[in-house]
C-alpha cells in the first residue's frame, strides 16, 4: 500500500522526462525502511496460513518481499519488476538484511514472462496495476500466476496522501487538490501514450473479470496529526516535491510558483518551517482468490 507506487514517465507531447529508477533509488529505499513494520502487519493480515510461496509483482524497493519472508516461517518468496535498476536495489537490501531474496525481470503487461515465473500461493501488485497498458488483461496475467486456491492481493485506489492545511497564506488555495488532479491527468497521458485506457469500472469487479472469487477490501488508514516532525516531516517534503516534479506539466505557472517557493529549502516559505503539516490518507487494498 501505497507503497512502492511505480511512477512510469514517458517521452510525449506533455513533455514529461523518462521516469529514471536508479536516480530514484534512494527515495524507494528510505520509504521501504520507513514502512518496515507496517507492511509486516499487512504481510500477516493478507495471508493464509497455506502460504508456501508468494511474489510481490512491481516489487520497488521490496517491502512486501521482505515483509513476507521475515514474517512467514518457511515461505519462498520472489522479488518481480520490469526495472533491472529496482531489481538491483533489491539485491542490495537483500544483502543489507541478511534476508536471501530471488528476483526476476518481468512486467505484468507481459503474460509470457509471467507465465515463465513459478506458481504462488500469494501474489503482491502494490499501486502497479493501474500503470498497466491494459489493467484487466495485466489482473488475467496475476491471477495466472496463482496456483489454485492462492490469493492475490492488489494496493489501488484509496485517497491520494494530504499533507497542507486548507489555507497556506499564499497561492490560490485548493493547491494540494490541484497537485492531485494533475497527478490523475499525467496517468491518463501516460495509459494513452502507450495505447492504454483506465477501467470503467471497480477493482472489486476487475478482480472477479480477471476469473477470481471472494473478492474483500480492506482500508488502510494513515492519520498522522500537525505537527508533523523527524521522518514523518522528511517524507512529507520528499512526497509533495516528487509529486510537483512528476506532475509539473500538469500545473500552471501560478502554481508551479508557489510549489517552488514552498519546496525551496533557502526560501522563507519553505513548508518545512511549518507546524501545522499533517498526513491523512486511505490506501486500499483488494483481496481476490483463484477457484480451487
Amino acid at each position: 500500500m501505497a507503497p512502492q507506487g511505480h511512477h512510469h514517465g514517458h517521452d510525449g507531447d506533455g513533455g514529461d522526462a523518462v521516469f529514471d529508477f536508479a536516480e530514484a533509488a534512494p527515495r524507494f529505499r528510505a520509504r521501504a525502511d520507513a514502512e518496515t513494520p507496517r507492511y509486516r502487519r499487512l504481510a500477516a493480515a493478507l495471508t493464509g496460513p497455506g502460504t508456501r510461496t508468494a511474489a510481490d509483482i512491481g516489487c520497488g524497493a521490496a517491502s512486501m518481499a521482505f515483509a513476507l519472508a521475515e514474517t512467514l516461517p518457511g515461505v519462498h518468496v520472489t522479488a518481480v519488476d520490469a526495472e533491472p535498476a529496482m531489481l538491483d536495489l533489491v539485491r542490495e537490501r537483500a544483502a543489507e538484511r541478511g534476508t536471501p531474496m530471488p528476483t526476476a525481470l518481468a512486467s505484468i503487461d507481459d503474460p509470457d514472462a509471467l507465465a515463465a515465473l513459478p506458481r504462488v500461493d500469494f501474489a503482491w501488485a502494490g499501486h502497479v496495476v493501474h500503470h498497466a497498458a491494459d489493467p484487466q488483461a495485466a489482473l488475467r496475467n496475476l491471477a495466472a500466476l496463482l496456483n489454485p486456491g492462492g490469493r492475490l492481493a492488489i494496493g489501488e485506489g484509496g485517497t491520494a496522501p494530504q499533507f497542507l492545511p486548507a489555507n497556506l497564506g499564499t497561492g490560490r488555495p485548493g493547491l494540494e487538490l490541484r497537485l492531485i488532479e494533475a497527478g490523475a491527468r499525467r496517468l491518463a497521458d501516460e495509459l494513452a501514450a502507450h495505447g492504454g485506457t483506465p477501467l470503467p469500472y471497480g477493482w472489486n469487479l476487475a478482480l472477479e473479470h480477471a476469473g477470481l472469487v471472494n473478492v474483500h477490501t480492506v482500508n488502510d488508514l494513515v492519520a498522522k496529526p500537525a505537527p508533523l516532525a523527524g521522518a514523518d516531516l522528511d517524507h512529507a517534503l520528499d512526497s509533495l516535491a516528487a509529486r510537483v516534479e512528476w506532475f509539473t506539466h500538469h500545473l500552471d505557472d501560478a502554481d508551479r510558483d508557489t510549489w517552488a517557493r514552498l519546496l525551496d529549502r533557502d526560501g522563507p516559505d519553505w513548508l518545512g518551517h511549518r507546524r501545522d503539516l499533517h498526513h491523512l490518507a486511505i490506501d486500499t487494498v483488494y483481496t481476490a482468490e483463484k477457484p480451487a
